[in-house]
């Protein structure tokens, strides 16, 4: 049996099969840095070799060639570079056209297992950083990004999603987008991003529902679908999902008190009274985090704070320790609308402005917020996803337009089928 030569092993290596070999394998320096080397691969046709049509598949022979290149992964340290003589046959349907090469998609710079290894590190890392890494500008890298979203957008199937949360979130200022997300079938399963668009309004809901349907999701059998008390969200899904109970996200509910205490808190900053002011310096992280993830020393200065009768922030946050008890302490629904009315009535008979605002806004979404005691769906269940965007958020402090950071939700979050990188 002859040894295989050099180009032999690179063409299985390549994967490539008749008519395509590799033809010639070199080490050349970089035109960029002399002083480091890269492979560089030659990749050709036999004479007389026939060609598929990329659109209806009819074989011809070669009409003409023209040489392209490609980057491939890289070879130990030495980057690596694919050169092919790539044919193009004439049709008898579709006139010219240029022949599909096997390592690469069309219009494509890099490799397939290159496009791979990049989408996985794009999953983990900042683009600018990974684009820093492999030694590309990143917009090369948004390409490969928007190419395969979209790719996998096109082959979404919701026929089996019979649970949807929606959540906002802002990007750079006061622009929003609204996520909606298919909550985990079973314990230990992931929710998935279905459908990412601009704004926060019905008109949102609208779009996803459009979307729903052509990807075969059906309505009415959706059962259950969470939001927080925006009206534009909770009426549209009301009427989108017919059949579905709307729960509105606790987490939501219990901001809604913490941003009253909040707002107290500075009121009372703001005041004439200097007592108040200086007992309260410095102390907003107090009032905002649960107890238990306070530190002992914080813990102290709370409770020698809640012990002080003349604060409204000490009203307004132990009527936010009340809602939260009725969440952790109520075992059914009637038990929660027993404890949830005399709460709201509590606080509409209260002194403090702010709490008398925010009981009539828990009034008005009385019944989605107790349907949480029947469904308890809330969207913070979705075992770190509100983290992800968080931090998908953060990374997108460079992105240049809301295109890029839906991309990214999609890429990070969707569950999407995307190559796998097979070689590292």
């Amino acid at each position: 049996m002859n040894p295989l030569n050099q180009t032999d092993i690179f063409t299985l290596a390549l994967g490539l099969k008749d008519p395509w070999l590799v033809t010639n394998v070199e080490m050349l320096p970089s035109e960029k840095d002399p002083m480091k080397l890269e492979v560089h691969i030659t990749v050709d046709w036999k004479d007389g070799s026939k060609f598929l049509c990329p659109v209806c598949g009819e074989e011809n022979s070669a009409y003409d060639s023209g040489w392209r290149d490609w980057r491939h992964l890289n070879l130990f340290e030495h980057r690596c570079y694919i050169h092919a003589r790539v044919p193009r046959v004439k049709c008898s349907n579709h006139k010219v056209k240029t022949v599909e090469v096997p390592w690469s998609r069309a219009g494509s710079g890099f490799t397939l297992l290159l496009e791979a290894v990049f989408l996985m590190m794009l999953q983990q890392m900042p683009v600018s950083q990974v684009a820093r890494q492999v030694g590309e500008h990143d917009t090369r890298l948004w390409r490969v990004i928007e190419h395969y979203v979209e790719q996998a957008l096109a082959l979404q199937d919701f026929s089996d999603v019979t649970a949807i949360g929606v959540d906002e979130y802002s990007h750079k200022g006061h622009n929003y987008i609204s996520v909606f997300l298919a909550h985990p079938e079973r314990k230990g399963s992931k929710a998935r991003v279905l459908f990412v668009t601009e704004g926060k309004d019905k008109a949102t809901v609208e779009r996803f529902l459009e979307t729903f349907t052509a990807k075969r999701g059906k309505p009415d059998l959706v059962e259950e679908t969470s939001c927080d008390m925006s009206q534009g969200y909770r009426n549209a899904l009301a009427e989108a999902f017919p059949q579905s109970l709307v729960t509105v996200d606790k987490f939501h509910v219990v901001k809604r008190l913490g941003d009253a205490v909040d707002s107290v808190r500075r009121r009372e900053m703001r005041s004439k009274d200097a007592e108040k002011a200086e007992s309260l310096a410095k102390t907003r992280y107090l009032w905002l985090k649960n107890q238990d993830n306070l530190t002992e020393s914080q813990r102290d200065q709370l409770e020698l704070l809640l012990s002080t009768e003349n604060l409204d922030t000490v009203t307004a946050y132990n009527y936010r320790l009340k809602l939260q008890g009725i969440y952790e302490g109520c075992l059914d629904h009637d038990q929660a609308v027993e404890a949830f009315e005399a709460l709201c009535l509590e606080m509409s008979n209260s002194k403090v402005d702010e709490i008398q605002k925010a009981a009539q806004t828990l009034t008005n979404n009385a019944v989605e917020i107790l349907n949480y005691f029947i469904t308890k769906r809330t969207n913070a269940m979705l075992e770190g996803f509100n983290s992800m965007i968080g931090l998908i958020k953060r990374r997108a402090r460079g992105y240049k337009n809301m295109n890029n950071f839906k991309a990214m939700i999609y890429l990070v979050c969707g569950e999407l089928e995307l190559p796998k990188a097979t070689i590292m």
